[in-house]
């Protein structure tokens, strides 16, 4: 960053010149400069996840009391468990167990048949 960069080469001066009082704010302002980019790093992780999920949400179908995702107009992924996305807002997969004829939910042991919860 070049602002970095001029403030590390104006502290350098300052050092040099015995200005130890304007050496240390120009190192106050370069801790200052580290920390709000520290946050605007955060700020924009947490504004892609917000966006992420916001996408995810526009494109999340309840039906057969799961959670299914539209890919395209005629397909979809899933089933996701329900409980972990209305409680979490987590997708998670649901399992199909064929000697029982219903799906599991891994992370919550929430079981579904389609048509009912169990």
């Amino acid at each position: 960053m070049a602002v970095f960069e001029e403030l590390k080469s104006i502290g350098k001066v300052l050092q040099e010149a015995g200005k130890i009082e304007q050496y240390k704010q120009i190192l106050e302002a370069q801790k200052e400069l580290l920390e709000m980019q520290k946050k605007i790093m955060e700020l924009e992780n947490k504004n892609k996840a917000l966006k992420d999920q916001l996408e995810v949400k526009r494109n999340l179908i309840f039906e057969n009391n799961v959670y299914w995702i539209k890919i395209k107009d005629d397909q979809k992924d899933g089933p996701f468990c329900s409980r972990c996305w209305d409680d979490e807002n987590k997708l998670v997969r649901t399992h199909y167990l064929e000697h029982s004829d219903v799906n599991l939910c891994p992370k919550c042991k929430t079981t579904a048949r389609f048509g009912r919860i169990l």
